[in-house]
């Protein structure tokens, strides 16, 4: 096999920027000119996480909005690499779409030379565009099989890391809510928790945030898909159902699920302008919770109004959706270096200096996993962690990529269901809010996908293989 590939979406780590940050910082006291005066070698480093390079946002007395610089932890830590290596780092921020990256790395623009996976990239992008940064044997002696089993790799060599493990899909809350409506904690039982989402929209707080306005959110239903069908690779495994958009296997049954309860009224009835406005809501408790990976915790109390403790915000796993309740261990921070950059080595041992930082990671929701230093969890995985540990929760590792994966993505490609997940986001947007009892439309719209996905795989001969 020559090209695998990860899909890197949500979470992770997307952050939900929709349009490029008009800024630049430098992690050191001198400027451009200065640096090349002085001879010194700089990496410009793009990155859609851009609270880590400006600060968390948080609002002062007044309601206004201000960045904090105390915890841009990433312009913080690259200052003491510059003074321990002599390199300099200037970082620019981009929108999540990564219009901007992609036509940089088409023309090999050696102006950029690493940035954070913060889309979904093609098994042929990686291979045309990324630089390759160890032999995967090397990265699984240090990163661990399993982990590095799930990052993009071309010809045995790796073509993005990930520098840290994070949980992936699960809820992240505010307590004081799910209390206020005789909750303690989050229901395992899965009509229970439904129940609970009523009682809080009966309330007049909507139960759960998702942020519609942007297609990235809806990527986290492939995630989820994994817990409905109590198993790590059922996203993949569309490659074998028969109808895989239908309600009897587990993407249909996820998919079925999102728009149930868009017509029970559970996710927000306004629109919210942007990201952190989403995340906002459950920091002030308008709103009871978000589900997507746990690279939005941290961002979540940042943003808890002055006055409230922000122990208040909890993460926990999902419920039981039928087959068990389930975690998910994803690589996270994904960071993949431009061919056509000529800081190539520079750019590895920026990458590996990170990889290095435990309490840095910790402090940006993650754990290191590098075999030489010693992990430590953030405090806010502590709810879930003792979950595991009395095995109410079950942790699964992110499926490895095969062929499966890449034959799966090639006929959604085919069919158009790939780019901005419209395989999910099409049918749940079918369904009109006004009239929640017409669910016409939305079987029309799986029936489609169906007949198009069931088309493609048979004109590309494709079969799942275990």
């Amino acid at each position: 096999m020559k090209t695998l590939k990860r899909r890197l979406t949500a979470g992770l780590a997307a952050i939900g920027l929709s349009v490029l940050v008009a800024f630049t910082v430098t992690a050191c006291n001198k400027s451009e000119s200065s640096a090349s005066a002085t001879g010194k070698k700089k990496l410009v480093v793009y990155t859609h996480q851009t609270q880590l390079i400006l600060g968390d946002e948080k609002k002062d007395a007044s309601g206004n909005t201000y960045r904090d610089s105390s915890t841009a932890w990433q312009k913080i830590l690259t200052e003491r690499f510059t003074e321990e290596t002599g390199i300099e780092v200037e970082f620019v921020g981009y929108g999540s779409d990564g219009n901007v990256i992609k036509q940089l790395l088409q023309v090999r623009d050696p102006g950029l030379d690493i940035f954070s996976v913060g889309f979904t990239l093609t098994n042929a992008e990686y291979e045309r565009y990324m630089a390759p940064i160890m032999p995967v044997a090397e990265a699984e002696a240090i990163y661990g099989k399993e982990l590095v089993a799930a990052m993009p790799q071309v010809d045995g060599t790796l073509r993005a890391l990930n520098i840290a493990k994070e949980y992936g899909e699960a809820l992240t809350y505010n307590e004081d809510v799910i209390k206020s409506v005789g909750y303690n904690e989050i229901p395992a039982d899965f009509a229970e928790f439904e129940a609970m989402l009523q009682k809080i929209k009966n309330a007049g707080i909507t139960p759960i945030s998702l942020h519609r306005v942007e297609n990235w959110p809806m990527s986290v239903l492939g995630s989820i898909s994994n817990y409905v069908g109590g198993r790590t690779d059922s996203f993949v495994k569309m490659l074998d159902d028969a109808e895989p958009f239908s309600e009897a296997y587990p993407v249909g049954k996820t998919i079925k699920i999102y728009t149930t309860w868009k017509a029970k009224g559970f996710f927000e009835q306004e629109v919210y302008p942007d990201f952190g406005i989403a995340m906002d809501s459950v920091a002030y408790g308008k709103a009871g919770m978000m589900l997507f990976g746990s690279w939005v915790v941290q961002q979540i109390i940042s943003r808890v109004p002055e006055g409230t403790s922000p122990d208040v915000i909890k993460f926990d796993a999902a419920p039981n959706f039928g087959n068990g309740r389930y975690i998910l261990v994803n690589p996270a921070q994904p960071y993949a270096i431009n061919a056509g950059s000529r800081n190539i080595e520079e750019a590895k041992q920026y990458l590996d200096f990170l990889a290095h930082q435990p309490e840095y990671l910790a402090q940006i929701g993650c754990i290191a996993i590098h075999k030489d230093v010693s992990p430590i969890a953030p405090s806010h995985f502590a709810l879930v962690q003792g979950r595991v540990e009395r095995g109410e929760v079950q942790q699964i590792i992110a499926a490895p990529l095969t062929q499966n994966s890449i034959d799966n993505d090639e006929i959604l490609k085919d069919a158009n269901l790939l780019a901005d997940n419209k395989w999910a986001g099409l049918p749940f947007d079918t369904l009109d809010i006004t009239n929640p009892n017409d669910w016409s439309a939305y079987d029309a719209q799986i029936r489609r996908q169906n007949e198009l996905y069931n088309q493609y795989r048979k004109e590309r001969g494709a079969s799942y293989t275990n």
